[in-house]
């Protein structure tokens, strides 16, 4: 059987099989197992229908009208569905489940009735398929001639006529398919399916997308209940007309022919007719349903003036581009239909010949010819004469004939009585049995009554419209019209309604408009485009080309990682975040369009840049200038990196091709990066070139193919394994990724599904191409709301449809990663359509960069000769320092594309760097100018919560994106390096480490994250503080040096990890391990003091900051109410006691400590407030245009030279604490997986961690520095350095509070276990300390009471919370805690057990530099411990104990 287009089974081109009893390979026929399901059997059917015959559907139903047309739309697929139930029956003759397999319409007419109907079923296919012919040559004509007319149109903006005689279009098509035609089976070719199905499908959705977006643009929905007037028409045209439309429908059922085929290809049991009744019920309502929506769209877009073809009949103008793909994917689909449709004509015809002339040498003899790079070709001289003279008649007949929608009607007419009821009718009543004149014979014989008198009237309605047309037509010449036709048709385009003179040639005309093949001009005579209000010519544009601009901008290479972004957040929140971007997108799109026009003058803003200097002012503008470069160069690095992962899977599926699945194909990426660098170096010294015209429709190709092949792929594989995968909450927890991982995952998928809805750059621009009436504004956010419901429903689709074809193991680039591998070609064309598209994106993208820095350049230096002048070489102007510039640009992008070659986290980091700035809050702060929205009225807080949510989103999606990658991303995702690589052995099981402990799978990126969540917290705070008391220079140094210190020694404590070897030594699995392995005896006791009593004073520290921060939301909110005349004194002491209270209750709760989601929610948190203080610093610094601060930080005078010095000592101890995280460290090495051996990942995730902390620290203590200069206050937040927003202040405090509540129990919980451990062990027959009491708790069950726990661990809370209101000092106590816990923890311990883990010896060189090392720090240590105390006590002098009040 034949796997080619579905069409062609019909045609029996079967293999015959020896029969295999009993074989599980083999079905009762001896051929091989067929497989095929309902889903595969609908999805045939679908393919096989939808196609040409949808075109002509608006038309039919203008005839009919909004009662008759939908209507007969549905009988036709009641009866259609009926029929094909009863065709189903008929695969098998005799017994249904058992019987005689009948493989093609024919065989079935043959087994059922035989004789004489056999042959009258093969005449009338026959005859249907040489009209199929004649009608393909038509409609791929008639496409031609329409792209012509519309280049024509558009290239003289409507000034040309833009006559087109279709006839060279019709020979040309002739030509083609005369070659065609003596390729041998050419029709078997397997990719020809998948070809007329993709474009099938695009010029279909294409014309049902045009026809929702006229809809939205003109508002109202046109024509009427009972279709075109009768005065428009006579009433005898109306009738023919609509008999003409019930055969424009019929075709567009047409597909019984093929039933059978299908049939063939499903598997049983269940039966293949109890198969094939669901699979027709499936496809002809989805059918049904997308011919209702094309046809009625297109009628409720034109009404009665809808085209009989709806992409060629010109009802459509703009935008061209988008209609010339459509019409170029109907002759692509048409010259690979024609030889499908007529091979089995040819076939019959040559077997006949050879069978009545068996001895002719013209008829049967074949002639090797020789063709260079083919090989050899059996030329058969009847074979070339036949099959050319076929198609030269086709061709004759269709330049005669050239009535698309008459032929149509004429082709519907004859083949869908015949073959989809009368033969099908009649073989179920001899399968079945059935008795003459039972009532069942009855019903059955008055449908095929009924439906032979529906066609007959049909063809008469098609026969009728073809007359009357070659009254008028002039044969071979048909760009000629009369001149009341031309005129008549000028008068109804500026009307824009049908035309309502009765004269003798109303018919003519009528078909005329819809017949494109008479090339009537659409521009009436005479008519000028004038100059808009600004001067620049008439702009044309409208809702349906301002979606389809923003459709073609928004959907690219984003597409590619939503799957993967779909499986990291679940089938629950993936698709609504997807939703939520999209309605957060739609809505700030609304508020940039209405800036559009500057609100006193009117003018416009042709640019987003424009938009913003105008609303925004000069900094603004600066700030967005960078942002949009720093993008663009970020877009340009992404690009890069995809544009090199395609290639390098086109070359991998060579190879895997070529040498089969189980070959390592080793490739390495740089060679393919370097070729696409030397490419755009070569097109950067194009003049213009992202200017060129067709380089937007090349892209909007290249695009809508890779994300239509993607999605395809995703829809055949979850057909093919039959399953969805995936699960509600994303990818598993423990399974696939720790818990980290999972986090840094989700936030990066934010990222990736921001870069696919960025697209606010291009909105203004955009918006410059419309035309009013009405109001720009008005236009674009109806075709905002338009084009993002069309991406969204796309961009769900793919994300949907990949992850339940992969699951949690959905790759991070859909075509390029691990995920489909066949059809390699197919893949292979999606991969070279993203090339194709990065090419040139990569020179759209950079050349605003390039001419921003080539006019800086010729501004400052007018004179340099190296900058201005350019030398001349055969007509091309060469510019030395354009040549350097640029070529140094498109280098740098490509070095570090080659550092970092991360598609999916740089995608993640450009959607994070880009979607805030751009989408939000540029958006918002003008439309607040533009509308000059009062500050703190709702609206105003409203818009700023929304700016400030997106905020935080953006930069934990930067985050995530910096830091979530993971063991899957570097084989996954990464493709440059090869993903087969082959890792050594593990000993042991694969499931379990050296220890006998699960596998380990943390990486560098997860131990860096692991350590940026744990060292960013509440030590940030106090960082502006610590830079004014150091200044600008000693400040930032001190940080550096801190950073540096704690890098080294965490590098020495990583290399503690394991006792002895490095590779295979013991594992120590907490610091407190390590110490025990490496040191022993008293200095283990020493650790733990100092661990514990670090910890006690965390409580402390903890306790006073939450409070502190309680405080302040009480106090900013007091302080706004009254308007800043109440001082707001509050005293601290209840905050502090409810916080006690508080932590009691959570001190009581099991492994509180250990609940997994305490460690997002503290991460979450912790970003925020940090995040905000610092976004306060820049907004105060740019508020003022000052930056405050002196070089040696706050004057003596302000303070005295004793205070400075203690001040400045005490600043040491904040930045100590702020850098306090070794306590950790080995736990964190703990989750490391080897190898490589866990030291050396952690030395690449200390460096990470250290720098990316360090960075952050120096942004939020320099900033508050620079904002509030020598009065930065000790804690940023609480300060009240900040008094509005006052509701983001209050959001920062509540997140403190709500970090430390958790925090307080994390670090408590050791010195709990501990303490309890120890008098269990100390006191174990005592009931006090070992006794549980089980408690009922309502809805929770028992809890499990202990006394002992209860008491102390009240007491200790209790404890904290009376020291922390008798010493409520937030500064001096963090900056003693950073003293006390910064040398032993950090320095001397890891120092010590280096020493002894390497076996340095005594007074060496080594040994001499790492004991300075100790005790320069343990000098620092003492030093901060002083100046903090010193703080204490200077606090202590006017500090009234319990009575504190801020």
């Amino acid at each position: 059987m034949a796997t080619v287009l579905p069409q062609h089974q019909a045609f029996d081109v079967s293999v015959d099989v020896q029969p295999q009893s009993g074989s599980k390979c083999f079905d009762d026929d001896g051929r091989l197992k067929r497989t095929g399901t309902v889903w595969t059997a609908s999805a045939h059917i679908i393919t096989a229908v939808i196609g040409s015959g949808v075109l002509s559907l608006a038309w039919a139903t203008a005839q009919l009208g909004w009662v008759a047309g939908p209507a007969v739309m549905l009988l036709f697929s009641f009866v259609t569905y009926y029929t094909s139930t009863l065709l189903s029956f008929c695969y098998r003759t005799g017994d249904p489940v058992t019987g005689k397999r009948n493989y093609t319409y024919t065989d079935a007419v043959r087994s059922n009735l035989g004789g004489f109907k056999v042959k009258i079923c093969g005449f009338v296919q026959y005859l249907n398929l040489f009209g199929v012919a004649i009608g393909y040559t038509i409609a791929s004509s008639i496409s031609m001639v329409a792209i012509k007319r519309s280049n024509c149109f558009h290239s003289s903006d409507g000034k040309d006529e833009c006559h087109v005689n279709s006839n060279p279009y019709m020979i040309a098509f002739g030509i083609a398919e005369i070659i065609f035609s003596q390729i041998e089976n050419f029709d078997q070719l397997w990719w020809l399916s998948i070809v007329a199905a993709v474009m099938s499908f695009t010029y279909s959705s294409i014309g049902l997308g045009l026809g929702i977006g006229k809809v939205a643009e003109t508002g109202t929905i046109r024509g009427s209940m009972t279709g075109i007037d009768i005065g428009t028409v006579t009433e005898t045209q109306k009738i023919w007309r609509s008999f003409q439309a019930l055969g424009d429908i019929a075709f567009a059922y047409s597909y019984s022919l093929i039933l059978i085929e299908i049939q063939d290809t499903v598997k049983s049991p269940p039966s293949e007719a109890k198969t094939m009744r669901k699979a027709t019920l499936v496809s002809v309502a989805t059918t049904t349903l997308f011919y209702m929506l094309c046809g009625c769209m297109g009628y409720a877009a034109f009404g009665d003036a809808s085209p009989g073809n709806l992409l060629t009949g010109f009802g459509f103008y703009n935008p061209y581009w988008l209609i010339d793909i459509a019409n170029a994917a109907i002759v692509i689909h048409l010259v690979g239909a024609y030889q499908v449709f007529v091979q089995p004509l040819f076939a019959f015809v040559e077997k006949s010949a050879a069978e009545k002339f068996p001895d002719s040498q013209f008829i049967s003899k074949n002639i090797k010819i020789q063709i260079p790079c083919v090989g050899l070709y059996n030329l058969n001289m009847f074979r070339l004469v036949w099959r050319t003279l076929f198609v030269i008649t086709t061709t004759v007949i269709s330049m005669i004939l050239p009535f698309f929608n008459d032929v149509v009607g004429l082709l519907g007419a004859l083949g869908f009585w015949p073959l989809t009821v009368y033969f099908p009718v009649e073989m179920y009543i001899v399968q079945k049995r059935i008795p003459k004149w039972s009532t069942k014979w009855l019903c059955l014989q008055t449908l095929s009554g009924a439906c032979l008198i529906i066609t007959i009237a049909a063809a008469a309605g098609s026969i009728a419209g073809i007359r009357v047309l070659l009254i008028y037509l002039h044969f071979f010449n048909h760009s000629s019209l009369t001149p009341s036709c031309k005129g008549s048709y000028q008068q109804q385009k500026r009307e824009q309604k049908p035309i309502l003179k009765m004269e003798d040639n109303t018919a003519a005309r009528n078909h005329i408009h819809s017949n494109p093949a008479f090339d009537i001009s659409v521009m009436e005579g005479g008519s000028k485009f004038f100059d808009d209000d600004d001067g620049r010519p008439k702009r044309t544009g409208n809702v349906m080309t301002a979606s389809a601009h923003i459709i073609t901008a928004v959907i690219g290479s984003g597409v590619l990682s939503l799957a993967w972004a779909i499986a990291q957040l679940g089938w629950v929140v993936g698709p609504v975040v997807m939703v939520m971007f999209s309605i957060v997108t739609y809505y700030t799109s609304c508020l940039l369009v209405a800036c559009y026009r500057d609100p006193v003058t009117g003018n416009r803003n042709s640019t987003y840049s424009a938009a913003v200097k105008n609303h925004l002012g000069g900094f603004m503008y600066k700030v967005l200038g960078i942002v949009q470069r720093i993008n663009l160069y970020g877009i340009t690095i992404g690009y890069t990196i995809t544009a090199c992962i395609s290639m390098v899977a086109i070359r991998k599926n060579a190879c895997v091709h070529k040498h089969g699945e189980g070959k390592r194909c080793l490739i390495n990426s740089n060679p393919y990066m370097i070729a696409f660098g030397v490419i755009e170096i070569i097109l950067s010294q194009i003049p213009n070139f992202d200017k060129m015209a067709w380089l937007s429709t090349v892209a909007a190709i290249m695009s809508f193919t890779y994300s239509g092949i993607g999605l395809a792929l995703g829809i055949a594989k979850v057909a093919e394994i039959k399953t969805i995968k995936g699960s509600l909450t994303g990818v598993t927890i423990g399974v696939q990724v720790t818990q980290t991982e999972k986090i840094w995952r989700i936030f990066q998928a934010l990222g990736d599904i921001a870069f696919a809805y960025s697209f606010a750059i291009v909105l203004i621009e955009i918006e410059d191409t419309v035309k009013s009436p009405p109001s720009e504004a008005k236009t674009m956010k109806t075709a905002s709301k338009i084009s993002l419901s069309v991406t969204s429903i796309f961009y769900i689709l793919c994300g949907c449809l990949g992850y339940a074809a992969f699951g949690d193991l959905a790759p991070g680039n859909l075509l390029t990663g691990t995920g489909f591998s066949n059809p390699s070609w197919l893949i292979d064309i999606a991969n070279a359509a993203i090339v194709i598209h990065l090419i040139g994106a990569y020179q759209v993208f950079s050349q605003p960069f390039y001419a921003f820095v080539e006019k800086k350049a010729a501004q400052l230096y007018p004179d340099n000769h190296f900058i201005t002048k350019d030398i001349e070489i055969m007509s091309y102007k060469l510019n030395l320092f354009k040549v350097v510039w640029r070529t140094l640009y498109v280098i740098s992008t490509t070095l570090l594309s080659m550092i970092f070659p991360f598609f999916n986290g740089v995608v993640g980091f450009l959607g994070a760097l880009g979607y805030w700035p751009m989408t939000i809050y540029f958006p918002v702060a003008m439309y607040i100018a533009q509308k000059q929205i009062p500050k703190w009225s709702t609206r105003w807080v409203c818009l700023q919560v929304l700016c400030l949510s997106v905020l935080v989103i953006a930069l934990l999606a930067a985050v995530g994106s910096i830091m979530g990658d993971n063991k899957n991303q570097m084989l996954q995702h990464n493709q440059v390096f090869d993903v087969s690589v082959n890792m050594p052995p593990q000993g042991g099981s694969k499931c379990f480490d050296d220890d006998g402990r699960l596998k380990r799978t943390g990486t560098v990126w997860t131990a860096s994250a692991h350590i940026i969540t744990a060292v960013i917290g509440s030590g940030v705070l106090s960082l502006a503080w610590a830079i004014a008391q150091l200044g600008w220079v000693a400040g930032p140094a001190v940080m550096f040096l801190f950073s540096l210190v704690t890098y080294y020694t965490s590098t020495l404590l990583s290399a503690c990890y394991r006792s002895g070897d490095s590779d295979t030594g013991k594992r120590n699995y907490t610091y407190m391990d390590a110490v025990q392995s490496n040191l022993g005896g008293v200095k283990v006791k020493i650790c733990g003091y100092v661990q514990y009593l670090n910890l006690f004073g965390v409580a402390i520290g903890y306790t006073i900051a939450s409070a502190i921060s309680m405080m302040a939301i009480k106090r900013s909110n007091c302080f706004h109410k009254s308007g800043g005349k109440d001082p707001c004194h509050i005293n601290s002491n209840p905050y502090m006691i409810a916080f006690g209270i508080a932590e009691i209750i959570f001190s009581q709760i099991p492994d509180f400590d250990q609940l997994w989601w305490l460690s997002i929610v503290a991460a979450v948190m912790s970003f925020t407030y940090s995040t905000i203080g610092l976004g306060l610093g820049i907004a105060k610094v740019a508020e003022t245009g000052t930056i405050m601060g002196s070089m040696t930080g706050i004057s003596i005078g302000t303070v005295s030279e004793t205070e400075k010095m203690w001040r400045s000592f005490q600043a040491l101890g904040d930045i100590a604490f702020a850098y306090s995280y070794s306590l950790i460290l080995i736990e964190i090495q703990d989750t490391v997986r080897s190898p490589p051996s866990e030291a050396k990942t952690m030395k690449k995730a200390t460096i990470i961690s250290v720098a990316v902390t360090t960075l952050f620290y120096m942004l939020c203590g320099c900033m508050g520095y620079a904002a509030f200069g020598d009065l930065a206050p000790g804690n940023l937040l609480t300060g009240f350095g900040f008094y509005n927003p006052y509701w983001l202040l209050d959001i920062a405090n509540v997140a403190i509070v709500v970090h430390l509540v958790g925090a307080y129990q994390v670090y408590c919980q050791p010195l709990f276990a501990f303490v309890e451990k120890a008098a269990a062990k100390k006191y174990p027959d005592s009931e006090f300390i070992s006794r549980e009491i089980k408690i009922p708790v309502p809805g929770l069950g028992h809890c499990n009471l202990n006394l002992f726990r209860l008491v102390w661990r009240t007491a200790f809370v209790i404890v904290t919370t009376v020291i922390s209101m008798l010493l409520p000092f937030f500064n001096d106590v963090v900056g003693l805690l950073g003293a006390v816990g910064f040398w032993p923890l950090t320095v001397y311990f890891p120092v010590e057990m280096y020493i002894v883990q390497k076996r340095i010896p005594k007074w060496s060189t080594r040994w001499l530099c790492l004991q300075i090392l100790s005790v320069a720090c343990l000098i620092i240590t003492i030093a901060a411990a002083a100046g903090s105390i010193a703080g204490v006590i200077s606090d202590l002098k006017t500090y009234k104990p319990f009575k504190t009040s801020y």
